[in-house]
């Protein structure tokens, strides 16, 4: 299961920019939210909050709230002076190398492979019907 210090060390979240209570809020509600978009299978499943790719998605979640209510704890600023001249502007979602993912796209990703993932778990049907082996009164379990 995720920890503040664990969110704040991939995240790069300094602690000045936000409180360990805030953050363990943060954890606690995108756990449920994420284990609630994922499905009834998922949150049956006792190993899911220690799963990597669901670790993944409710730090992207957390990144992804960050970054639409408070763009400078996710994002920094970045700058440029020429001269007399300097302006600030917010790096969002351009980089050196072209367009950048947002944070909001990844975690929709990693949902869809959760879901993906535990929607073939769920449409596994067991029933049973006489007649079917050798002694015709006996059950048996069809997959």
């Amino acid at each position: 299961m995720l920890s503040v210090d664990q969110v704040r060390l991939l995240l790069r979240i300094d602690k000045d920019d936000i409180t360990d209570d805030d953050l363990q809020t943060y954890i606690d509600y995108f756990i449920k939210t994420t284990l609630s978009r994922v499905g009834l299978p998922a949150q049956r499943d006792n190993t899911i909050l220690d799963d990597p790719t669901f670790e993944e998605a409710v730090m992207a979640a957390i990144a992804c709230r960050l970054s639409l209510t408070d763009l400078d704890i996710i994002h920094s600023p970045s700058g440029y002076k020429v001269g007399d001249t300097s302006e600030d502007y917010k790096n969002t979602s351009f980089g050196n190398y072209g367009q950048i993912p947002s944070w909001c796209s990844l975690y929709d990703d990693l949902l869809d492979s959760l879901s993906s993932r535990y929607s073939d778990l769920a449409n596994i049907q067991v029933f049973r019907r006489t007649g079917m082996s050798v002694r015709r009164k006996w059950c048996r379990d069809l997959y």
